[in-house]
């Protein structure tokens, strides 16, 4: 892991630790250092011995002082929940402690009497210091194995944390933010992009999500933002991004598990953004978004403009997004055994599509559009045998709503993919992105 990586994965856990969301400002990157310096890290996997029959729930207990066999001096300090055996991952301030987990069978994420734990081990305490890291803990629950609840941990102080609560605090916690690579590293790879569907908790351990620089930042050229679509990655913007005017703007990537909630990614890229902005001082950043992170982009933009100290985005093109859902998603969510996290924001009317565009439920809801400072370009796609471009429909790029808004609409004959390797896409985009710039140089 790298030096950058570190510490912008310890500065997003600063922020959870003090209870920052997504809207949260950092005032100094220089102020946020002094925490981040007492942070220590620990990571780890947790396993049943026959197969799971729930979640799994890793306990981390912070000893208190006094004797260590005196289970009345340790404390529940937090938890980790896991669909299945797998990946975990605290940042805590120094200390000594212990680690338990349970299989939660009932599902009410609070550990019940007969349900098989694993206690915490005194002979294996971790004596936590400011900066550092531990690794590779493996815990194992054994069948038939119990913790001692009465006169023991308090496991009351567990929140009943659900998957879709844990997903959005590993998203924060995981990413990196900053770091520059090339659009060749291999974290960018398709497999690791379908992971990011499949498997996003591993794809947050394994692949590291995050914001992504395409080279050091300069302070003279204006950063635009690309945002992927489903089972999507950086790579998929080469064309674009090798085509882009490099004397006046730098690509920025963002790279997320697109299995995961719409919502609380497009949190994530918030806080990102917050803290890149409170880091580098830039004033205006502009956003390209394909396919379903078309939705991503425009929460993003939503949540962002409504921050207390925000960067400009004059500029927001989004190429091929279903803006009014897709069929395949809403069969999915009522059909398929385990149902994909991003499928149920992609349903057609799903209460995430409506927030984008909507405030409030309820047929009369008011609408919700994007602030006036934003020039939206709506580029869709279509072919000649299909009413789309083979993969989303022309009514739903076409929403009215997102019609509405957008300040051109571009058509273009291409597939869903093949929109991104287009000429005439590329040119359009350097004018809008030149437009864009010229009328910032102008107020």
């Amino acid at each position: 892991m790298s030096n950058s990586t570190r510490r912008w994965l310890a500065i997003a856990m600063v922020a959870l630790l003090l209870g920052g969301g997504a809207g949260c400002v950092f005032r100094t990157v220089a102020e946020q250092q002094q925490k981040i310096d007492a942070l220590c890290q620990l990571w780890g996997s947790v396993a049943t011995e026959r197969q799971s029959q729930g979640t799994l729930v890793v306990v981390l207990a912070r000893f208190r002082g006094g004797d260590l066999r005196q289970t009345s001096n340790w404390s529940v300090f937090d938890h980790f929940v896991l669909e299945q055996s797998g990946r975990w991952f605290f940042a805590v301030s120094p200390g000594t402690y212990g680690l338990a987990a349970f299989e939660d069978s009932n599902g009410d994420r609070i550990y019940q009497p007969g349900e098989s734990a694993l206690r915490v081990d005194e002979r294996r305490l971790i004596q936590c210091q400011p900066g550092t890291e531990v690794r590779d803990i493996a815990l194992a629950i054994p069948e038939g194995g119990r913790l001692r609840v009465e006169g023991g941990l308090d496991m009351r102080a567990l929140e009943g944390r659900s998957i879709h609560d844990q997903m959005r605090l590993s998203l924060l916690s995981l990413m990196v933010n900053g770091d520059v690579v090339t659009l060749d590293d291999p974290r960018f790879a398709r497999e690791n992009a379908n992971k990011g569907l499949w498997q996003p908790f591993d794809f947050l351990f394994d692949v590291r999500a995050g914001l992504y620089f395409l080279g050091p930042y300069d302070a003279k050229k204006a950063p635009v933002l690309f945002v992927h679509g489903i089972t999507g990655t950086p790579m998929d913007f080469r064309f674009l991004i090798e085509n882009l005017d490099q004397r006046k703007f730098q690509p920025w990537v963002f790279y997320y598990p697109s299995g995961g909630h719409l919502d609380y990614i497009a949190g994530v890229l918030n806080q990102l953004i917050t803290q890149q902005q409170a880091r580098l001082g830039f004033r205006r950043l502009l956003v390209v978004a394909h396919s379903m992170g078309g939705l991503v982009a425009r929460a993003f933009v939503l949540k962002h403009h409504a921050s207390s100290t925000h960067a400009d985005i004059p500029l927001f093109v989004s190429l091929s997004s279903p803006w009014d859902g897709h069929a395949g998603a809403e069969l999915g969510v009522k059909h398929a055994p385990a149902v994909v996290r991003s499928w149920y924001d992609m349903a057609p009317d799903s209460p995430f599509l409506r927030s984008i565009f909507f405030q409030g439920e309820g047929p009369n809801a008011p609408r919700r559009g994007l602030p006036d400072s934003v020039r939206h370009h709506l580029l869709f796609g279509f072919t000649e045998t299909e009413a789309g471009d083979g993969v989303v429909s022309l009514a739903s790029q076409l929403r009215p709503e997102a019609q509405d808004d957008a300040t051109r609409l571009h058509g273009y004959q291409a597939t869903h993919t093949g929109i991104l390797k287009m000429p005439e896409v590329s040119k359009r985009l350097n004018r809008l992105l030149d437009e864009a710039r010229e009328r910032q140089a102008a107020e």
